[in-house]
């Protein structure tokens, strides 16, 4: 198992997935509250930015290149629905 922490403005969820888990998916099943409309990545509407454990995510898909520019990859954002979680992760929802 690994941590997951999610900060959404002052509230915080720690949140224990299996590793490889979906992010939103895992999220949304334990009511944390990240925003989204499809689960598929096409709408870009589950960005969250990863403050910590970047390393520890997957890779970034075509579909999150296609939604973000140079600045929000390096600030570590992501689209929660193409994210899975291999180690301990920080997610701050914007």
């Amino acid at each position: 198992m690994v941590k997951v922490n999610i900060q959404v403005e002052e509230e915080h969820w720690e949140l224990e997935v299996a590793e490889g888990a979906n992010l939103l998916l895992e999220a949304a099943a334990r009511s944390v509250p990240i925003p989204f409309r499809c689960t598929t990545g096409r709408c870009g509407t589950c960005r969250v930015q990863v403050t910590a454990g970047a390393d520890q995510c997957s890779d970034y898909t075509e579909l999150e290149l296609f939604h973000m520019d140079g600045a929000d990859l390096a600030s570590g954002d992501r689209l929660a629905c193409q994210t899975f979680v291999y180690g301990d992760v920080s997610i701050k929802v914007p």
